[in-house]
């Protein structure tokens, strides 16, 4: 994780002191807290990493990059999960800041498309990814490395409900 991207996540800008990202903290987990949201906890799992992240720095007060974008992307990352839960025979998988998708894809092509999720080649799966979090190197990582690299939480849905493997 980068400073963009945990700003984003608590839907900071600019810059920030330590006290005013405990409060972007305590507002997200108050809005995306999984007794509110029980289907998405994956959500708050990205926001209190991004709370960690901001808090371990030493600098106060943290600045974003000048050319960073800005977006709140725990509504955009809430909203996919949910809009894949709903259909059926998908496996979701968070790794890092972007969301695997599997299983039964093929039916549901269209749906996963208009969500604003890709389809990767090499691994046959499709991905959802922050706007601004593009690979820059050219190397190809099999899902396994991602895994290593960003850690996983998966998410098996099914028609009646959403359960949490470890």
């Amino acid at each position: 994780m980068n400073i963009n991207e945990a700003f984003n996540l608590l839907d900071l800008s600019g810059e920030a002191t330590q006290l005013e990202i405990k409060k972007a903290y305590k507002k997200a987990s108050i809005k995306y807290h999984p007794d509110k949201n029980p289907a998405n906890p994956q959500v708050m799992v990205a926001i209190n990493a991004a709370y960690t992240f901001l808090s371990n720095l030493d600098a106060d007060p943290v600045q974003q990059d000048a050319d960073a974008t800005n977006y709140d992307f725990a509504e955009a990352l809430q909203t996919v999960i949910s809009e894949l839960a709903k259909l059926d025979g998908l496996n979701l998988e968070v790794c890092g800041n972007w969301i695997w998708i599997s299983g039964e894809t093929k039916k549901h092509k269209d749906s996963i498309k208009e969500l604003g999720c890709y389809f990767s080649r090499k691994k046959c799966m499709w991905y959802f990814r922050p706007a601004e979090y593009r690979s820059r190197s050219r190397r190809s990582h099999d899902i396994s490395e991602i895994r290593e690299m960003h850690g996983s939480q998966v998410i098996k849905t099914g028609r009646t409900n959403t359960q949490l493997l470890r």
